[in-house]
Protein backbone atom coordinates (compact mmCIF):
# COMPACT_ATOMS: atom_id res chain seq x y z
CA UNK A 1 0.00 0.00 0.00
CA UNK A 2 1.51 3.62 -1.37
CA UNK A 3 -1.05 6.03 0.34
CA UNK A 4 -3.43 5.88 3.39
CA UNK A 5 -6.34 8.45 3.04
CA UNK A 6 -7.98 8.98 6.14
CA UNK A 7 -10.92 10.40 6.16
CA UNK A 8 -13.52 11.24 10.11
CA UNK A 9 -17.03 11.35 9.76
CA UNK A 10 -18.99 12.79 12.92
CA UNK A 11 -22.53 13.07 11.93
CA UNK A 12 -22.11 12.66 8.26
CA UNK A 13 -24.92 10.46 7.08
CA UNK A 14 -26.53 12.57 4.71
CA UNK A 15 -22.97 13.37 2.87
CA UNK A 16 -21.82 9.83 2.06
CA UNK A 17 -23.62 8.62 -0.52
CA UNK A 18 -21.92 11.20 -2.69
CA UNK A 19 -18.89 11.30 -1.03
CA UNK A 20 -18.45 6.92 -1.60
CA UNK A 21 -18.74 8.01 -5.15
CA UNK A 22 -16.02 9.97 -4.79
CA UNK A 23 -13.44 7.59 -3.10
CA UNK A 24 -14.81 5.18 -5.77
CA UNK A 25 -13.00 7.08 -8.36
CA UNK A 26 -10.02 7.33 -6.88
CA UNK A 27 -9.23 4.25 -5.18
CA UNK A 28 -6.79 1.56 -7.02
CA UNK A 29 -4.62 -1.04 -5.83
CA UNK A 30 -2.21 1.22 -3.92
CA UNK A 31 -4.77 3.65 -2.30
CA UNK A 32 -6.44 2.53 1.12
CA UNK A 33 -9.84 4.87 2.37
CA UNK A 34 -10.05 4.59 6.08
CA UNK A 35 -13.90 6.09 6.67
CA UNK A 36 -13.71 6.98 10.58
CA UNK A 37 -16.90 6.61 12.01
CA UNK A 38 -15.69 9.68 14.79
CA UNK A 39 -18.74 8.89 17.17
CA UNK A 40 -21.38 9.66 15.44
CA UNK A 41 -24.93 9.82 17.00
CA UNK A 42 -26.73 9.80 14.22
CA UNK A 43 -27.14 6.33 11.68
CA UNK A 44 -23.17 7.32 10.05
CA UNK A 45 -22.06 4.44 10.46
CA UNK A 46 -24.64 2.33 9.86
CA UNK A 47 -25.13 3.72 6.79
CA UNK A 48 -21.68 2.84 6.04
CA UNK A 49 -21.64 -0.58 6.93
CA UNK A 50 -24.51 -1.20 4.88
CA UNK A 51 -22.93 -0.22 1.52
CA UNK A 52 -21.21 -2.80 -0.82
CA UNK A 53 -17.54 -0.81 -0.58
CA UNK A 54 -14.31 -2.16 -2.74
CA UNK A 55 -12.29 -3.99 0.07
CA UNK A 56 -9.52 -1.11 0.18
CA UNK A 57 -12.32 1.36 1.74
CA UNK A 58 -11.92 0.57 5.22
CA UNK A 59 -14.29 1.56 8.18
CA UNK A 60 -13.14 2.27 11.44
CA UNK A 61 -15.53 3.26 14.47
CA UNK A 62 -14.70 5.19 17.82
CA UNK A 63 -17.56 4.78 20.19
CA UNK A 64 -17.43 8.01 21.76
CA UNK A 65 -16.38 11.31 19.93
CA UNK A 66 -13.47 12.21 21.48
CA UNK A 67 -12.21 15.82 19.09
CA UNK A 68 -11.88 15.64 15.77
CA UNK A 69 -8.25 15.09 15.68
CA UNK A 70 -8.61 11.63 17.89
CA UNK A 71 -10.73 10.66 14.59
CA UNK A 72 -7.83 11.29 12.63
CA UNK A 73 -5.11 10.08 15.25
CA UNK A 74 -6.86 6.74 15.14
CA UNK A 75 -7.33 6.34 11.78
CA UNK A 76 -3.84 7.20 11.20
CA UNK A 77 -2.89 4.25 13.61
CA UNK A 78 -4.89 1.73 11.10
CA UNK A 79 -3.27 2.90 7.88
CA UNK A 80 -1.26 0.86 6.11
CA UNK A 81 -0.07 3.31 3.37
CA UNK A 82 3.82 4.64 3.58
CA UNK A 83 1.99 7.86 2.65
CA UNK A 84 0.00 9.02 5.26
CA UNK A 85 -2.76 11.80 4.68
CA UNK A 86 -6.45 13.25 5.79
CA UNK A 87 -8.99 14.88 4.37
CA UNK A 88 -12.90 15.91 5.48
CA UNK A 89 -15.85 14.32 4.73
CA UNK A 90 -17.98 17.24 4.18
CA UNK A 91 -17.08 17.24 0.48
CA UNK A 92 -16.67 21.41 0.77
CA UNK A 93 -13.08 20.02 -0.67
CA UNK A 94 -12.94 17.20 -3.21
CA UNK A 95 -11.08 13.78 -2.04
CA UNK A 96 -9.33 13.92 -5.18
CA UNK A 97 -7.43 16.26 -4.14
CA UNK A 98 -5.00 14.17 -2.51
CA UNK A 99 -4.43 12.28 -5.35
CA UNK A 100 -3.63 15.44 -6.99
CA UNK A 101 -1.27 16.19 -3.85
CA UNK A 102 0.03 12.81 -3.71
CA UNK A 103 1.51 12.92 -7.09
CA UNK A 104 3.15 16.29 -6.31
CA UNK A 105 4.21 14.68 -3.58
CA UNK A 106 5.92 12.29 -5.72
CA UNK A 107 7.48 14.35 -7.85
CA UNK A 108 9.05 16.49 -5.30
CA UNK A 109 10.26 13.66 -2.87
CA UNK A 110 13.87 13.72 -1.72
CA UNK A 111 14.47 11.78 1.32
CA UNK A 112 10.82 11.39 2.53
CA UNK A 113 11.28 15.36 3.95
CA UNK A 114 8.34 16.79 2.15
CA UNK A 115 5.20 17.94 3.78
CA UNK A 116 2.12 19.10 1.09
CA UNK A 117 -1.02 20.74 2.28
CA UNK A 118 -4.17 22.15 0.88
CA UNK A 119 -4.39 26.17 0.32
CA UNK A 120 -8.15 26.88 -0.18
CA UNK A 121 -9.47 29.22 -2.88
CA UNK A 122 -13.49 30.34 -3.60
CA UNK A 123 -14.09 30.97 0.46
CA UNK A 124 -16.50 33.88 1.76
CA UNK A 125 -14.33 36.90 2.47
CA UNK A 126 -15.61 36.10 6.32
CA UNK A 127 -14.19 32.60 6.49
CA UNK A 128 -10.94 33.33 4.49
CA UNK A 129 -9.97 36.67 6.58
CA UNK A 130 -10.54 34.49 10.10
CA UNK A 131 -8.06 31.88 8.44
CA UNK A 132 -5.75 35.04 7.56
CA UNK A 133 -5.63 36.60 11.30
CA UNK A 134 -5.24 33.17 12.94
CA UNK A 135 -2.57 31.98 10.55
CA UNK A 136 -0.86 35.48 11.40
CA UNK A 137 -1.20 35.60 14.96
CA UNK A 138 0.13 32.02 14.86
CA UNK A 139 3.31 33.14 12.64
CA UNK A 140 3.55 36.00 15.13
CA UNK A 141 3.59 33.77 18.38
CA UNK A 142 5.56 30.80 16.81
CA UNK A 143 8.12 32.70 14.71
CA UNK A 144 7.43 30.73 11.69
CA UNK A 145 5.48 31.29 8.49
CA UNK A 146 2.21 29.86 8.76
CA UNK A 147 -0.66 30.19 6.11
CA UNK A 148 -4.37 28.37 6.15
CA UNK A 149 -3.45 26.40 8.59
CA UNK A 150 -6.61 24.10 8.61
CA UNK A 151 -7.01 23.67 5.23
CA UNK A 152 -6.90 20.48 3.56
CA UNK A 153 -5.42 17.85 2.45
CA UNK A 154 -2.27 16.94 4.62
CA UNK A 155 0.23 14.39 3.04
CA UNK A 156 3.08 13.47 4.75
CA UNK A 157 5.65 9.89 4.87
CA UNK A 158 4.61 7.73 7.69
CA UNK A 159 8.58 8.25 9.17
CA UNK A 160 6.65 11.69 10.80
CA UNK A 161 3.65 10.07 12.27
CA UNK A 162 5.89 7.71 14.74
CA UNK A 163 7.86 11.17 15.50
CA UNK A 164 4.99 13.08 16.97
CA UNK A 165 4.43 13.67 21.05
CA UNK A 166 1.82 14.20 22.21
CA UNK A 167 -0.43 15.45 19.47
CA UNK A 168 -3.83 17.50 20.57
CA UNK A 169 -7.15 15.63 19.71
CA UNK A 170 -9.12 18.36 18.82
CA UNK A 171 -8.62 20.82 15.91
CA UNK A 172 -5.36 21.98 16.67
CA UNK A 173 -4.03 19.02 15.48
CA UNK A 174 -3.58 20.50 12.06
CA UNK A 175 -1.85 23.47 13.67
CA UNK A 176 0.40 20.74 15.55
CA UNK A 177 1.32 19.14 12.50
CA UNK A 178 2.14 22.29 10.37
CA UNK A 179 4.24 23.49 13.03
CA UNK A 180 6.00 20.16 13.64
CA UNK A 181 7.16 20.37 9.61
CA UNK A 182 7.70 23.83 9.61
CA UNK A 183 9.85 23.76 13.08
CA UNK A 184 12.12 21.30 11.53
CA UNK A 185 12.52 22.89 8.56
CA UNK A 186 11.19 20.61 6.68
CA UNK A 187 9.89 21.29 2.91
CA UNK A 188 6.51 22.80 2.65
CA UNK A 189 4.86 22.82 -0.84
CA UNK A 190 1.11 23.47 -1.36
CA UNK A 191 -1.70 22.36 -3.88
CA UNK A 192 -4.60 24.72 -4.47
CA UNK A 193 -7.83 23.35 -3.36
CA UNK A 194 -11.60 24.72 -4.59
CA UNK A 195 -13.60 25.39 -1.84
CA UNK A 196 -17.50 24.40 -2.14
CA UNK A 197 -20.68 25.46 -0.02
CA UNK A 198 -21.08 22.49 2.42
CA UNK A 199 -24.82 20.80 0.83
CA UNK A 200 -25.76 18.99 3.81
CA UNK A 201 -25.71 18.97 7.92
CA UNK A 202 -23.47 21.43 9.92
CA UNK A 203 -20.07 22.80 9.74
CA UNK A 204 -18.03 21.06 12.56
CA UNK A 205 -15.16 23.19 13.43
CA UNK A 206 -16.73 27.14 13.80
CA UNK A 207 -19.85 27.02 11.06
CA UNK A 208 -21.29 30.19 12.70
CA UNK A 209 -20.23 33.50 14.56
CA UNK A 210 -20.96 31.26 18.28
CA UNK A 211 -18.47 28.19 16.62
CA UNK A 212 -15.56 30.50 15.41
CA UNK A 213 -15.82 32.38 18.47
CA UNK A 214 -14.82 28.90 20.49
CA UNK A 215 -12.53 27.87 17.58
CA UNK A 216 -10.48 30.96 17.95
CA UNK A 217 -10.37 30.62 22.24
CA UNK A 218 -9.00 27.34 22.02
CA UNK A 219 -6.65 27.87 19.27
CA UNK A 220 -5.68 30.90 21.11
CA UNK A 221 -4.70 28.63 24.45
CA UNK A 222 -3.32 26.06 21.95
CA UNK A 223 -0.82 28.11 20.25
CA UNK A 224 0.67 29.31 23.48
CA UNK A 225 0.71 25.78 24.91
CA UNK A 226 2.06 24.96 21.98
CA UNK A 227 4.71 27.88 22.15
CA UNK A 228 6.22 26.54 25.76
CA UNK A 229 6.55 23.11 24.01
CA UNK A 230 8.52 23.78 21.85
CA UNK A 231 11.74 23.94 23.93
CA UNK A 232 11.30 20.73 25.20
CA UNK A 233 10.30 19.14 21.10
CA UNK A 234 12.26 16.12 20.01
CA UNK A 235 12.57 17.08 16.62
CA UNK A 236 13.04 15.00 13.26
CA UNK A 237 16.54 14.17 12.58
Amino acid sequence: MKLSIVIPCYNESDSLNTLINKCIEIIDKDIEIILVDNGSTDNTFQKLSNMNLPKNIILHKIPINKGYGNGILEGLKKAKGEILSWTHADLQTDPKDVVIGYEKYKSELINKKIFIKGVRRNRKFFDNFFSVMMALYCSLVLKRSLFDINAQPKIFHRVFFEKFINPPHDFSLDLYVYNYFKSNNIKVETIPVYFDKRLYGTAKGGGNLRGKIKLIIRTLNYIHKLKKSLNNEIHYS
